[in-house]
């Protein structure tokens, strides 16, 4: 009899700690959903007014344990997405696609985007200033790693960008271009 009462108050005794347990492990679900709230970074990424004549920022906010590579990522992903606001442009074409990127280190960043065929014809030279420094200003105001980017097209050095603006030079930040 005492040997089964001894198991009754272990049972009880494990279940009690067992279910303390799993409280514990919820709460701690619970912090790192908190924390992971919390540690975001905020920065700012440059789309076009309505009328295309300037950039302006939009404040967006990326994990801040992303090292630069991923972050610049990141920040080339949401440029080619497109803002979510109603009164501003996307700078890119929709359907262009990111082929590769990567920073060196003395501070220059390369990208190469593959537009869609026949997209980028239809810009003129402010769109083509703004898509390059949207993703010039994107870039170099958030990550302190990268002070210049170049733009390449299809993997090659282009001339232009759609027949207007240079693209053999590497471009650095450029806030004239933001109102």
């Amino acid at each position: 009899m005492k040997s089964r009462q001894r198991k009754i108050i272990i049972i009880i005794f494990l279940i009690f700690f067992a279910g303390s347990d799993i409280c514990v492990a919820d709460d701690e679900v619970k912090e790192e959903k908190i924390l992971s709230n919390e540690d975001l970074f905020e920065g700012f990424v440059y789309y076009a007014d309505k009328q295309k004549t300037a950039l302006k920022s939009v404040k967006k906010k990326f994990a801040s344990n992303l090292d630069s590579h991923y972050l610049g990522l990141e920040i080339i992903n949401a440029l080619l997405k497109g803002p979510q606001l109603v009164h501003l442009e996307a700078t890119w074409p929709k359907g262009t696609t990111i082929n590769s990127f990567f920073i060196t280190d003395d501070g220059k960043a390369y990208i190469d985007v593959s537009p869609e065929p026949g997209m980028m014809e239809n810009m003129d030279t402010q769109s083509e200033l703004l898509a390059i420094y949207s993703m010039v200003n994107s870039l170099t105001l958030n990550i302190s790693k990268i002070k210049m980017v170049k733009i390449l097209i299809h993997g090659k050095d282009a001339l232009t960008l759609a027949g207007h603006i240079d693209l053999e030079y590497f471009y650095k930040t450029n806030m004239l271009m933001v109102k």
